[in-house]
């Protein structure tokens, strides 16, 4: 037991702590200079998730095959936490919104500003071309499901495909998957310069999300930020390792999705819940909750994937 107790220690100390570390310094750098962050989010979003999604697919050998599985595994997950989420919803009797919201804050985690650096700290930067997919599907489930299930009276179906359109990390996957596939490469300039920008997104998105967290929230609905936080940190990686189990998925895939599948609720759930004015207390609080909660859960998760889960 003192071993295991050491062994998590050192891991939360080398690999979960640096991540949380940077978080922090978001969180107190916005409350101390009050910056915009919605110009540091787009920063993000249009330029260092493109870059480092395609350098890191364009250098990942992909075939057909884990692109398939890696789809399979992530929607399979994505519909076990809807399903669990929409009968905790009909159970508690919550309303539409409140079950949108819980529901959005369950499937969709933070597979970018988190998963991303979770990936290479614990697994090693070879892995990160796998974790670059699954956020390319995870904002797929966020622009087109996340859309759907919040705005389903005020959005239009061209409205959401002008938006999916307009995300370049649309384009940076689709072109990082042919490259993978092709084994065909970019110009060593231009990959150079994707490979220095995609290395900016580590910080600059920790430090994003710590920014995005500091702003106000408030916690209404204990019983929906609790079935969320257990649905998002705790569910998550236990269905994602049935359903990689039962997929006959390889141990290296199967480490980068369970642990991918830990990550706490992603952001884009409050900036969405913002933008279309759908209970947006309640999903930043399921934002802020799990993202506190997964120091514990996480460091969990990725002590079993690394011994052999």
């Amino acid at each position: 037991m003192v071993a295991l107790v050491a062994a998590l220690g050192a891991l939360f100390w080398e690999r979960v702590l640096p991540i949380l570390l940077l978080i922090g310094l978001g969180y107190l750098f916005q409350r101390r200079m009050n910056i915009d962050a919605a110009t540091l989010n787009r920063v993000n979003l249009y330029l260092f998730v493109p870059a480092l999604t395609l350098s890191r697919l364009a250098e990942t050998p992909l075939s057909a095959r884990t692109i398939g599985i890696v789809a399979a595994a992530e929607f399979a997950n994505a519909f076990v936490l809807w399903g669990v989420s929409q009968l905790a919803g009909w159970l508690l009797r919550w309303e539409r919104t409140t079950r949108a919201t819980v529901t959005l804050g369950a499937m969709l985690g933070n597979s970018g500003n988190f998963g991303l650096p979770l990936i290479e700290l614990v697994l090693g930067r070879q892995f990160v071309g796998y974790q670059a997919l699954v956020l390319a599907l995870n904002n797929v489930l966020t622009f087109t499901v996340g859309f759907w299930t919040l705005a389903r009276a005020r959005l239009t179906v061209a409205d959401a495909l002008r938006r999916i359109l307009s995300m370049p990390l649309l384009y940076a996957v689709a072109l990082g998957i042919f490259l993978s596939l092709s084994r065909a490469s970019l110009p060593t300039p231009l990959l150079t310069a994707l490979r220095y920008l995609g290395d900016g997104l580590i910080p600059i998105a920790l430090v994003t999300l710590g920014v995005q967290l500091a702003g106000r929230t408030e916690v209404r609905d204990g019983s929906a930020i609790g079935v969320a936080g257990f649905l998002r940190l705790i569910l998550s990686p236990l269905s994602m390792t049935v359903i990689v189990h039962l997929l006959g998925v390889s141990p290296e895939l199967g480490r980068v999705l369970i642990l991918g599948a830990s990550v706490p609720t992603a952001v884009n759930t409050a900036l969405l819940a913002i933008e279309l004015q759908v209970n947006p207390s309640l999903a930043s609080a399921i934002v802020l909750f799990t993202t506190v909660a997964c120091a514990v859960t996480v460091t969990v998760v990725a002590f079993l994937v690394t011994q052999g889960m």
